[in-house]
C-alpha cells in the first residue's frame, strides 16, 4: 500500500497519514517477525554447513579408525535428526503464521485468545498452502463466543424525531407541545 495508490482514491492527507499508521501497526509486527525467523534460518543453515565440513574433515583425517568413524557417524545421524526436528519447527512456525492470519482476516479482536479455544492439532495446511479444517472452528467459535469477533452486521438504525422504532407508522403530535402552541395562539 502506497500513499500514491491513497492519494488516488481521493482521501485526504490526514485520512492517508491514519490509514497507514493503521497498516503500519499490523504490518511491522510481522516484519519483524520475517526477519528475526530469517535469520534464525540462515544461522541454522550456517551451523549444518559447518557441523557437515567438520565430519568431512574427521573422516579424511581419521583413516582406518573405526571407534572415530563409529563417532562421525553417530554425529552425522544427530546432524540429520538435528535438520529433521529444524524442518519440523519451521512447519510448526508457518502453520501458526497462518492460523494468525487468517484469524487477523476473520476480524478476531484477540488472536491469541481465540487460538488458545481453538484446537489447532486439528488443522493442517495444505499443498497450495490453504488451512484445512480451521473454518468449521471458527464458524462454531463465532456462534459460541461471537464477542470474540468484530461484528460486520449494520446495527439498526435509530430515528430520533418522535417515531419509536424504524417501522412506518404514522407520527403522533405531542400533546403537550400541540396545547401550549394554541394557547399561544389564542393570547395573540
Amino acid at each position: 500500500m502506497k500513499r500514491e495508490d491513497l492519494k488516488t482514491m481521493g482521501l485526504t492527507d490526514g485520512q492517508i497519514e491514519s490509514v497507514m499508521m493503521a497498516y503500519g501497526k499490523e504490518l511491522n509486527p510481522l516484519k519483524e517477525q520475517i526477519n528475526s525467523l530469517t535469520s534464525e534460518r540462515d544461522s541454522l543453515q550456517q551451523q549444518v554447513v559447518d557441523r557437515d565440513g567438520q565430519l568431512d574433515d574427521l573422516r579424511k583425517n581419521a583413516g582406518e579408525n573405526d571407534e572415530l568413524k563409529a563417532t562421525i557417524k553417530q554425529l552425522q545421524d544427530d546432524n540429520k535428526a538435528a535438520e529433521a526436528k529444524y524442518k519440523n519447527d519451521l512447519a510448526a512456525k508457518e502453520k501458526g503464521f497462518k492460523i494468525e492470519s487468517a484469524l487477523r482476516d476473520a476480524k478476531a479482536k484477540n488472536v491469541k485468545a481465540v487460538i488458545s479455544l481453538l484446537d489447532t492439532e486439528k488443522v493442517s495446511v495444505g499443498k497450495d498452502g490453504t488451512l484445512d479444517g480451521l473454518t468449521d472452528q471458527l464458524d462454531a467459535l463465532k456462534q459460541s463466543d461471537g464477542y470474540l469477533f468484530e461484528q460486520t452486521e449494520q446495527q439498526g438504525r435509530i430515528n430520533i424525531g418522535g417515531k419509536f422504532g424504524n417501522d412506518d407508522t404514522p407520527q403522533v403530535k405531542d400533546d403537550v407541545a400541540s396545547r401550549i402552541a394554541e394557547r399561544f395562539a389564542k393570547a395573540e
